[in-house]
């Protein structure tokens, strides 16, 4: 477990070094970051369920301009932007649309 939590803290850290998120991780993070908008999990769980540090997913909500959830708007413009992001990272999202208001 510790060998596993040293490789996975190194493989984050070298990640937010070079800019270049695994696969793996982008799409636990992606897929967590949709719950959250949609108020099933909190912002630490998310970090928790993606398996990453919460300063790396503040530094990943940062860098990608999405919003912390305060108003309605924050919600509908986050999942709008979650599910850009997935889009273009290549992810399928059929099942996960929803018709937002405008």
């Amino acid at each position: 477990m510790l060998i596993f939590l040293y490789r996975t803290t190194t493989l984050i850290m070298i990640t937010m070094a070079f800019k270049k998120i695994p696969k793996e991780f982008e799409e636990k993070i992606l897929l967590a970051l949709y719950r959250y908008y949609l108020h099933d999990i909190t912002f630490e769980k998310v970090a928790e369920d993606a398996g990453v540090p919460l300063y790396f997913l503040i530094r990943y909500v940062n860098d990608y301009d999405l919003p912390i959830v305060h108003t309605d708007k924050d919600v509908t413009d986050g999942v709008k932007k979650v599910l850009e992001l997935m889009k273009e990272k290549g992810m399928n999202t059929g099942k996960l649309e929803i018709k937002l208001p405008a």
